[in-house]
């Protein structure tokens, strides 16, 4: 187990809180692959390109700050901050399918943009350490820890991580004396870390029929080791399949084993969302995947994310952070 990141989630923006925070997060003596700071829902006189004045120096800690909902007129703005400094991310909270400005915003972007940028599809904005969909609804400040412990819920000891990174979690609330809040316990992978491997070993190679089941499956099993460890879980708290950080689902989507609608229907078993997987540019596209995403969701009644990277013609975006991003096939 790998403690993946620990977000502070902030009660309030200030100049004075967040340089205090930002000295709290560095001094964390127990390692971890990342740390952050999400910021609350931006308020709706902000200017954000103001929030970046907030932020102190360094490379070494990444932030959350814009959280609008989809017909916030701000929108036209997260282009020019996330231009502006590669530590910052941004979401938009969509509830509805009036999404014309936000398709427009998602096709404007970068790949090394858009990998910042996500869609919440929810009732409301979300707590999780999972950038960039996190949004902070603390009334004081906390923390959450995020994990990579794919190796371990293969040899059948999730429970066990589980309890290790709740300890690990105590221990900074110890000596931070911030509170800890919870862990997101998703089954989130990172590379040669493949949830794909777990789906292919339990049933057969993605995406062939009773994938879903699979997924279903080991999602059920997050749910044992959860309570099992008595860990409080936050956020999304299911398995991720971000298609970028995979080494297995990069492979079936180059191969054209994997392509849109079985990434579609693997999502109605308990999947976070669409995430980090190339798609060709085109405006009507992107609409029906993010309507047919506002359905999945309310199907599921749990928080959905989308992070669409837009592809230009090209079958492999190449990033320097996630390497290769491949463009899956819509039909």
């Amino acid at each position: 187990m790998r403690t993946r990141s620990v977000t502070i989630f902030l009660s309030k923006i200030s100049k004075d809180m967040i340089n205090d925070i930002y000295l709290k997060l560095k001094g964390i003596r127990y390692d971890t692959f990342t740390k952050r700071i999400s910021f609350p829902e931006t308020h709706e006189e902000t200017d954000l390109g103001k929030i970046l004045d907030l932020l102190p120096e360094g490379n070494d800690i990444i932030f959350s700050v814009a959280s609008l909902r989809q017909n916030d007129k701000r929108i036209n703005q997260i282009k020019d901050i996330l231009s502006s400094d590669k530590r910052v991310y941004a979401n938009v909270l969509v509830r509805n399918p009036d999404i014309d400005e936000i398709v427009k915003l998602i096709l404007n972007l970068d790949p090394e943009q858009a990998t910042r940028f996500a869609l919440l599809v929810n009732e409301d904005f979300l707590m999780t350490p999972y950038f960039p969909t996190s949004t902070s609804v603390a009334v004081r400040n906390m923390f959450a820890l995020s994990l990579i412990y794919v190796k371990d819920f293969k040899e059948g000891k999730g429970t066990q991580a589980l309890e290790k990174a709740d300890q690990i979690g105590k221990m900074i609330e110890k000596d931070t004396g911030i509170k800890y809040f919870g862990i997101d316990v998703s089954l989130s992978p990172w590379m040669e870390e493949s949830v794909g491997e777990i789906i292919e070993q339990e049933g057969e190679r993605i995406f062939s029929r009773g994938n879903i089941f699979t997924v279903s499956n080991i999602n059920k099993k997050i749910f044992q080791d959860t309570w099992s460890s008595r860990v409080k879980p936050i956020g999304f708290s299911e398995v991720m399949l971000p298609v970028a950080e995979d080494n297995i689902l990069r492979e079936r989507v180059l191969d054209g084993s994997l392509d849109l609608n079985g990434l579609f229907q693997m999502t109605f078993g308990c999947v976070a969302g669409i995430d980090m997987i190339g798609v060709h540019e085109n405006k009507e596209l992107y609409s029906k995947i993010i309507k047919d995403s506002i359905a999945v969701q309310f199907s599921k009644r749990k928080p959905y994310g989308i992070r669409l990277i837009p592809s230009r013609g090209e079958e492999k975006i190449y990033t320097n952070d996630f390497g290769i991003i491949p463009t899956i096939k819509a039909v």
